[in-house]
């Protein structure tokens, strides 16, 4: 199973927001908000430099190794530093939001373990142990995941009802059930991917873009997002 069911191109190659400068991918970011050091919420920053991070994403369903810019911000109000970058970039992992959803969709959605799930194209690059530590985290934070989805979902299907995307509900397959009895973390994880894969296709819109919007949705709550 590859990653052929929704998460594709990452949003490097989809979001019309990047361009290339110096050999790296540029974001039009925007000033934060708020200092996630001091939590003041003054939005009272300087720029403060920027530096290069090499992100794994797809593109045309292979794993490409490509760099991003992420940009330095003085708090004026603490004195010490923080850094913004893509949106779909996520504190101390390698892999685009893109690429770690297709991951855990791939597990949770199949009948395979977590030593035989892994895509072909990504078998070389994360390994039974990151995918179990991924699968970890992100049922840590499923619910906050499932609320960050749903409401951007919400947003765009406004003003009708998101609720009649899926009058039939959304039941996980019997190979989750099998390993994880419902209700479970990692039962609204499923659902949560679910959500957003069912999503896409009704709003016509790519995943990693709904996935975009909805990691700064977490961020403007202080809170964590997928993994």
């Amino acid at each position: 199973m590859g990653l052929s069911s929704g998460f594709q191109d990452g949003l490097i190659f989809t979001s019309d927001r990047f361009f290339l400068r110096q050999g790296a991918y540029s974001y039009s970011t925007q000033r934060p908000s708020t200092c996630d050091k001091c939590l003041s919420d003054s939005g009272s920053f300087h720029a403060h430099g920027r530096y290069k991070r090499w992100l794994k994403t797809m593109k045309n369903l292979a794993l490409t190794r490509v760099q991003v810019w992420k940009y330095r911000w003085l708090c004026l109000c603490c004195g010490r530093t923080m850094s913004t970058g893509p949106p779909d970039v996520l504190p101390y992992v390698p892999l685009c939001t893109s690429v770690v959803a297709g991951l855990l969709w791939t597990y949770l959605d199949g009948e395979k373990g977590l030593h035989t799930c892994i895509p072909g194209e990504l078998n070389e690059e994360a390994g039974p142990r990151a995918l179990s530590r991924y699968v970890k985290r992100a049922t840590a934070l499923c619910l906050k995941t499932q609320q960050a989805i749903r409401e951007v979902l919400i947003e765009q299907k406004e003003p009708g009802p998101w609720e009649e995307c899926f009058k039939s509900g959304l039941p996980p397959p019997e190979s989750l059930l099998k390993r994880h009895r419902e209700p479970s973390q990692p039962t609204i994880l499923w659902r949560a991917l679910s959500m957003l894969l069912n999503g896409s296709k009704t709003l016509s819109a790519d995943p990693c873009l709904l996935m975009a919007r909805a990691k700064q949705k977490a961020e403007k709550r202080r809170s964590r997002f997928l993994v």
